[in-house]
């Protein structure tokens, strides 16, 4: 049995970036692993350690070394190996020499029924610690790195500057050179707590260590609960409600190593300023963790993550609270000259910013989104006036300055303006509204206007990218049309918009300037759309086959194909499902090899078989109410009805000869077939569906 050993690489550098730090340790766990599975070595668990100074991964019970491995090299055919008396030739001594042996010691196989000579011999595998210098090396060079940077007279390239390297295999260093830097057992604590060097005796023990003798949290994951444990108990005793994303927190733990929580405070007179521009400006330029209260008003407080452990947290407070002064002041100029002008102001200036070349200014944009926006409000019931004016006045926060220093404000600084300027309520909030979601996952909009701006904005910008011939490609998507198409699907199918995409998009195509528009346009949109309805679907656990089922069918509503989607779903559970399915395949096999019925009548003199007549009393039976399910779109109803044929359809085609030589009977049983054809189609081709 492989003996084991615990395997520890730290790279300690300068300051990393935080907000890529966990990404970049992971990168670095990873291509080590993969180094070592394709030398043939196995391990245990493995664990990622950063900090702002340290990349690190500890691998437990690494083998010390490779498997004995069976090397296999095939040589010329024995055609040409050995001439007619049998004698080995040049070929044959030049591949036993090049294989290290001489022609008696290999073999001769059969390799796809000509025989060769083949080599083979078992190799000791490699000791890991001779291994895994080499390794080490490739898997530094291997990460990806953005912008690298230079430190001394090797041509050792890094995200910064690397001042250490530890490289540990049970009790012995990885003689490895990297970064100008050898191997070693070397690492350091905290910059100001603990700034020695400390000795590591074996892998196991670096946590602990760093964190008894180098005040340092290694551990990412833990680092983060230390934080929010902190956070939770300074915000619970002011009574308040830290307000912090996942994204946040991943960049406040990337910040420190020796994480401490000071609840500081501001001026409430800055509370003046809308929210969302302070709670931008604590946490994008600080770094801080604002607070609300209870009710989801700004508190003027806010808690910070110190690196230090200091014997005088007051003198920390204190300087944070003298920081956020100046960011609090430019944003209250910013906001006071913003108010000084209305949002209509704005909307000439729009002119002069260029949405794209051939797409004209974000003030052309603006005009095709308000037209669209009073087209879809009458189709969903919206009011088309509020929905034109929020379109019209939707961008002109663009121009503010506000949106100028934070661009994630832009739909929020809007909001705030139309409601300083009396706006009505519901314009102002579908201002801010155009832009949810903001991505996967992320909320709705919930006002009827905010609804159709937020579905006009994306169509046109879908059907101008589209137009000028600069779609997604592979993984490129440079204006997020993915996205924008998703966003779309899921306003329509999850609100209950009952909107004609495909007419939509007709109209959003005819609003385009001159020489873009046309309907292999619309056609191109509309599949790509469709497309990502499979996406959609899937990421709700449907069955592929359902999913292709309904789209087979064409639909143009989204929320319908979803009530759909739904139906069939119910209905493949039936016992009846599978037989229809399989009769439906049939069916529109033989329609389409004798093409299609069209609008042929069904005449009922013309019926030879009981099992004709049957089928088609059945039909007409089930017709009149099914028709009317479908036009109320209650799908399941209606596919239950139908589940009624199953009996009536396997009948007919045990006993009925639907190619009949009388070419009357062949087409009138082709247009009973039709019937039925139409009557699935209402809700999927039922043909797709699988077993």
């Amino acid at each position: 049995m492989t003996d084991k050993k615990d395997l520890l690489v730290e790279i300690g550098t300068e300051d990393l970036p935080a907000r890529f730090l966990f990404d970049q340790a992971s990168e670095l766990n990873d291509i080590l692993c993969n180094q070592l599975v394709e030398a043939g070595l196995s391990f245990g668990r493995h664990q990622i350690f950063c900090t702002p100074r340290r990349l690190a991964v500890l691998l437990e019970h690494l083998d010390t070394c490779q498997p004995d491995q069976w090397v296999e090299r095939k040589g010329p055919e024995k055609a040409i190996a050995f001439d007619e008396q049998g004698h080995p030739t040049s070929a044959a001594t030049g591949f036993a020499r090049a294989c290290g042996t001489d022609v008696d010691h290999l073999s001769i196989e059969e390799d796809t029924g000509k025989p060769r000579l083949v080599f083979r011999e078992q190799r000791p595998g490699e000791e890991t610690l001779s291994l895994l210098p080499g390794l080490l090396e490739q898997t530094f060079a291997r990460l990806s790195i953005r912008k690298r940077m230079r430190w001394n007279e090797t041509d050792s390239e890094f995200i910064r500057p690397v001042r250490w390297l530890v490289a540990l295999f049970g009790t012995e260093t990885v003689p490895v050179c990297a970064f100008g830097l050898t191997g070693d057992r070397v690492t350091y604590g905290h910059r100001f707590h603990s700034p020695h060097a400390i000795r590591l005796e074996q892998p196991g023990e670096y946590s602990q260590v760093l964190e008894t003798r180098g005040c340092v949290l290694a551990d990412f994951a833990l680092r983060q609960k230390v934080i929010l444990e902190q956070v939770n108990a300074l915000a619970a005793d002011a009574g308040a409600r830290p307000v912090h994303n996942q994204a946040l927190l991943d960049e406040i733990t990337g910040l420190v190593e020796w994480p401490r929580a000071v609840l500081g405070g501001f001026d409430a007179r800055y509370l003046g300023v809308p929210k969302e521009v302070l709670i931008t400006t604590m946490q994008d330029k600080q770094k801080y963790i604002p607070m609300v209260s209870k009710t989801g008003e700004l508190l003027p407080q806010f808690i910070l993550i110190s690196n230090i452990d200091s014997t005088q947290p007051e003198r920390v407070r204190q300087g944070n609270e003298k920081v956020i002064v100046p960011r609090f002041e430019d944003a209250s100029f910013f906001w006071q000259r913003d108010l000084s002008h209305s949002l209509e102001s704005r909307l000439e200036k729009l002119k002069d910013v260029v949405y794209e070349k051939q797409l004209g200014s974000m003030h052309d944009k603006t005009r095709r989104v308000a037209s669209l926006s009073e087209a879809l409000a009458r189709e969903t019931g919206a009011d088309p006036k509020l929905c034109r004016r929020a379109a019209m006045l939707g961008k002109c926060d663009l121009l503010t300055e506000i949106v100028g220093e934070f661009p994630e404000l832009q739909g929020i600084a809007g909001r705030h303006l139309a409601m300083h300027e009396r706006e009505d309520g519901q314009l102002a909030q579908a201002i801010e509204e155009q832009y949810l979601p903001r991505q996967a996952g992320d909320t709705l909009p919930q006002s009827a206007c905010g609804k159709v701006l937020a579905i006009a904005e994306r169509l046109d910008t879908l059907a101008g990218i589209f137009a000028i011939g600069k779609k997604p490609t592979g993984v490129k998507d440079p204006y997020g049309l993915r996205r924008a198409a998703l966003a779309v699907l899921r306003i329509l199918i999850e609100t209950g918009l009952d909107v004609d995409l495909h007419a939509s998009l007709r109209l959003a195509v005819s609003l385009l300037p001159d020489g873009l528009r046309g309907d292999a346009v619309v056609d191109e949109v509309f599949e790509y759309m469709i497309r990502r309805l499979h996406t959609y679907f899937s990421g709700q656990e449907f069955a592929p086959d359902v999913i292709d089922s309904v789209l087979a069918s064409r639909p143009t509503r989204p929320h319908d194909i979803a009530a759909r989607i739904e139906a069939l779903r119910s209905f493949r559970k039936r016992a009846e499902a599978s037989s229809l399915a399989a009769a439906n395949k049939r069916i529109r096999n033989i329609l389409k090899k004798t093409g299609p019925a069209g609008s042929t009548p069904v005449r009922k003199e013309l019926f030879k078989e009981e099992a004709e007549d049957t089928l088609h009393a059945a039909i007409e039976a089930l017709s009149g109410d099914v028709e009317s399910l479908f036009l109320q779109r209650d799908y399941e109803q209606a596919l239950s009805r139908l589940a009624n044929l199953r009996q009536p359809i396997d009948s007919f085609f045990d006993h009925v000869m639907v190619m009949d030589d009388d070419e009357s009977l062949k087409t009138n049983r082709l247009a009973l077939l039709a019937r039925i054809d139409a009557l699935f189609m209402h809700v999927a081709d039922f043909s797709r569906l699988q077993s």
